[in-house]
């Protein structure tokens, strides 16, 4: 892990600072990116968190939520004002441009001289400016409390910035059930839960909550679910036309993946999502044990993410995607096999 000194971030003159989560932003991202928000805040900064994209709604609870600017044609002009300006952007949760999705906000970096500042827990982590890197950890939301405890400002941890942090450790642990839990993630949980924060309320916004077409779009995926015993492997996949028809929401094929792995002897399973015509095939890896699905997504897909959790995309078509899938996977037959 490496962090240099950035302390003027801490001291009295006022900055301008972006926070930028990775597109489709998950509960971590979000997390991490609001909890710093309430923190740089609270120290006098102007900050702005911007997202590439729109994100789920079942995440439109978060404590300070409204003020997430998400880019459209019609705030394309005040984010570029914005990032082209500040003097700190923050990437949080992911460590590659590539998982901003989106050229104009790209070109905007490019162009801005503002330190860049990476705060990530994902491997091979490109270079930045300053560095806070850990693939380690279970969540980027630990290495948000760490940044914050260097500072010596754990005293500003407040119910919001604690329940922000809170919803990244448990989305990105699977509510702690993830083999990369550690005594430090509950540790951190614990002087979360100290702050006062509502854990039976985050709890229950946090359940799925299937709205009539989601459930209509998970049913599809179901009955689309392949099982190949030899490779214990399973995968589904949605194409364009159901998307269209269920009238698809940001956040609807969310925990779609979970439903191959939780089958018996599976320890591999594939989602294939076409959200729109022609458009790059998103792909969603999940293991069990130790088959690592972030090497199999860098070296196939153009993707990557952690040894247990990936996504990567595909130029080919649905079909296609799905037939060159199928005849990678019997390379990986001894991977899969002694796989736990």
């Amino acid at each position: 892990m490496l962090f240099s000194n950035i302390t003027n971030i801490n001291g009295t003159n006022k900055k301008k600072i972006v926070l930028l989560p990775h597109n489709n932003p998950d509960g971590d991202a979000l997390g991490s990116s609001l909890a710093l928000l309430f923190y740089f805040r609270k120290l006098k900064h102007n900050v702005d968190l911007i997202s590439p994209t729109e994100y789920s709604e079942s995440f439109q609870w978060l404590p300070g939520s409204e003020n997430i600017l998400v880019f459209s044609e019609k705030t394309q002009s005040l984010i570029k004002k914005k990032i082209v300006n500040s003097d700190y952007v923050f990437f949080i949760d992911f460590n590659n441009l590539s998982r901003i999705n989106n050229p104009y906000i790209i070109d905007f970096l490019l162009y801005s001289k503002a330190k860049k500042i990476l705060i990530d827990h994902h491997p091979f982590p490109f270079f930045f400016d300053f560095m806070f890197s850990d693939p380690t950890v279970a969540a980027t939301s630990i290495l948000v409390f760490r940044f914050i405890s260097n500072m010596n400002n754990l005293d500003k941890i407040d119910k919001e910035i604690a329940t922000c942090l809170y919803v990244g450790l448990m989305t990105d642990t699977g509510f702690f059930r993830f083999p990369s839990v550690t005594s430090e993630t509950h540790f951190i949980a614990g002087k979360l839960i100290d702050k006062g924060i509502d854990i039976n309320f985050i709890y229950d916004h946090l359940q799925e909550k299937y709205n009539e077409n989601r459930l209509k779009l998970l049913s599809k995926a179901l009955k689309k679910l392949k099982i190949i015993k030899k490779y214990r492997t399973a995968y589904t996949s949605i194409k364009a036309s159901d998307v269209n028809f269920y009238s698809y929401k940001q956040g609807d094929t969310e925990g779609i993946i979970t439903y191959g792995l939780s089958i018996k002897n599976i320890v591999f399973s594939v989602f294939f999502f076409e959200e729109k015509e022609k458009y790059p095939i998103k792909i969603s890896f999940r293991s069990k044990g130790n088959f690592d699905v972030n090497m199999f997504a860098r070296k196939h897909f153009g993707g990557g993410g952690h040894s247990n959790a990936a996504g990567g995309i595909s130029e080919k078509s649905l079909s296609e995607s799905i037939e060159y899938f199928l005849n990678i996977i019997p390379y990986y037959y001894k991977n899969l096999m002694f796989s736990i």
